[in-house]
Order: structure tokens, then C-alpha cells, then sequence
């Protein structure tokens, strides 16, 4: 018996089960997921034109070294099934991508187009598709990330005495910095052990010259003390993607400076 038949035989039983009618609801929706997991993706033979696509494409880029870079696109149908094949190809400034499966939870699987360490051409990275009947077009195109120097970012001296600040300058295309707080308290039971507790991440926006200050008196948590100060100087952006793509496609790009303080 296949996997999928077993599935089947499952769900009936439990539909004809009266006792076990509630479970219905939490059971019927992770079958249907490991169902549709079973059937794998929509062939290539299907995918005849970009118009039968939606292409999702995430890129994370180092902001030192724009060669330094990590690319993934995945494909679906009108119906949001995954579309999976090696005999679809993507190529990003020439450069073929690695077609691969990737095992998740549950019997399921995703389908990406994977490729790392892809130079820039013309300060840009362009996507292209070629499918299995030979026809190719592009799938979409965005500007690299400018390069900037963590070393432009200046935090405070780890004090928790006085009010927390941080400056920057020249983080080019950085429009967003997140900060989060960890603390430490020791363990009711065991007070030699020491217990790493995250406080509230927070999200702003900025500008590539800025600061920002955090007030003494939220460096403190009752019975915990400030470990670290994390964060994370985000650059983010959109490219364009073809016109005639399904709704929902997309081309982003992303990279960060981290920046740790860390307190005694």
C-alpha cells in the first residue's frame, strides 16, 4: 500500500469514527498537507510560458563584498503548487543555479534554484529562465546592495550607569536597525547555573547617518542583568520582475551589519 492510499484510509476512518468527529478538524488539514506533499511538484512539461509562473526570488548580500552572496528563487503555478524540475533552468547573470530538493517535516519537500558567490554585472543581478520546450526569458533584475564599513558604527561604552547610544555614518542603502536585549538571572535551583533570557526586539527606521539611544532605566529587568546588546543594521530593497509573472512575484534583496555589545 502506498503512502498516499494509507493516508486516505486514515481520514475515512476517522470520518466514520463518531467519538473521534472532533479530532477532525486538526487531523483532515496536516493529511491534505502530506497528501499534496506526496503528489511532488507540477511537471516542467506544464510550465509552457512565463505566464504560467510566480517566481519568488531571495537574495542575501554582504554589505562588505557583493560577491560574498546567497540566492534562492522558488517557482509555483496559478494554483500555488510548487513547480520543481531539472529540466528548468535559472541562470543568474549567466551563471547556472543548482536545482535542488530540500526534505522538510512531515514527508514534505520544497523545490529551489539555489546558487552562491554570483559577481555583480553592471552593479546588478539578473535573472534568467529557460524552460524545458527552449523558451527562455528573464525572469527579473535588482541593483546590488552598496558596500559600506561597519566600522562607521560607534556604540557607548557597556555601562549600564548611564543612557545607552549608537552612531553611524555612510551605511549606505541601511534603512532599517533592529535591537534586542539579552539578560542574565540565575537559576532559582541551581544558583551556579546562569539562564540567558531574551528581552523585546525592537524595529526602526533610519537613515544611512543617524543614532539612536536606549534610556538607562530600560536596561534593567528585576533579579536579571544586561548581557548584550545585539544589532542589526538591515539594508533592504526590491528589484523588478517580469510583467507577465503571476501576481505575487517577487525579487528582494537584503544584507546587515551586526554590531554586539556585550556588558559584564
Amino acid at each position: 500500500m502506498s503512502l498516499k492510499e494509507a493516508l486516505m484510509k486514515i481520514i475515512l476512518k476517522i470520518n466514520k469514527s463518531p467519538p473521534a468527529m472532533h479530532f477532525t478538524k486538526y487531523i483532515i488539514p496536516l493529511l491534505g498537507l502530506l497528501l499534496s506533499s506526496c503528489s511532488g511538484p507540477v511537471p516542467a512539461s506544464k510550465v509552457t510560458d512565463i505566464s504560467d509562473i510566480k517566481a519568488e526570488i531571495d537574495i542575501y548580500q554582504s554589505l562588505t563584498d557583493s560577491a560574498d552572496n546567497i540566492m534562492s528563487v522558488a517557482l509555483y503555478d496559478k494554483n500555488d503548487k510548487e513547480i520543481g524540475s531539472d529540466s528548468i533552468s535559472l541562470f543568474v547573470n549567466e551563471k547556472k543555479t543548482e536545482y535542488k530538493v530540500i526534505e522538510q517535516l512531515y514527508y514534505t519537500k520544497n523545490y529551489l534554484y539555489r546558487i552562491e558567490d554570483v559577481a555583480p554585472e553592471n552593479k546588478q543581478y539578473q535573472f534568467q529562465i529557460q524552460l524545458s520546450n527552449g523558451k527562455k526569458f528573464d525572469l527579473g533584475a535588482v541593483s546590488a546592495l552598496k558596500l559600506s564599513d561597519p566600522s562607521r558604527i560607534i556604540g557607548s561604552e557597556a555601562n549600564t550607569n548611564q543612557d545607552f547610544s549608537v552612531r553611524w555614518s555612510d551605511l549606505y542603502e541601511v534603512n532599517n536597525l533592529s535591537i534586542s536585549k539579552t539578560f542574565e538571572k540565575k537559576d532559582k535551583e541551581n544558583p551556579n547555573i546562569t539562564i540567558a533570557t531574551p528581552g523585546r526586539n525592537d524595529t526602526v527606521k533610519i537613515r544611512q547617518d543617524g543614532s539612536y539611544s536606549i534610556p538607562r532605566e530600560k536596561l534593567f529587568k528585576a533579579d536579571e542583568k544586561l548581557s548584550i546588546i545585539s544589532m542589526q543594521f538591515i539594508a533592504r530593497k526590491t528589484g523588478t520582475v517580469h510583467p507577465l509573472l503571476l501576481k505575487g512575484s517577487y525579487i528582494k534583496i537584503y544584507g546587515n551589519h551586526d554590531h554586539d555589545i556585550f556588558f559584564k
